[in-house]
């Protein structure tokens, strides 16, 4: 007979992320407002643009583009950088043909998980 399922030794630290992302992810977070930061291109000077947060302004530290934060879906998304260990994510779109904006990104080290809050 199999033995009934039982806490190990270790810390047991394991926690879903919050519903709406449907994943087993260790942390997680739903909603534009609380997007990883990301990195988009310039379009006047092809530098790389730090966004901290989805509502800052989109300001090149090369040129004199600034741009206010509705611009994100007109400009290159390089990569969305992790919130809590800093890794690049891997990210993607579930409808491009509907959206312009990153719909999920993931942390391939920590496995941090944040979607896009939308109804389909």
């Amino acid at each position: 007979m199999i033995a009934p399922l039982r806490a190990g030794d270790g810390p047991n630290k394991f926690r879903l992320s919050s519903v709406e992302t449907h994943t087993t992810t260790i942390d997680g977070d739903t909603g534009w407002e609380y997007r990883p930061p990301a990195t988009v291109r310039c379009p006047d000077c092809t530098a790389g643009i730090l966004q901290a947060d989805s509502r800052d302004a989109i300001d090149c530290p090369e040129c004199r583009v600034d741009l206010p934060a509705e611009r994100f879906g007109d400009l290159e998304l390089l990569g969305l950088t992790c919130p809590i260990c800093r890794t690049p994510m891997q990210h993607g779109q579930r409808h491009p043909e509907a959206f312009d904006v990153p719909e999920w990104a993931t942390c391939p080290n920590c496995q941090y998980h944040w979607e896009f809050k939308h109804f389909y």
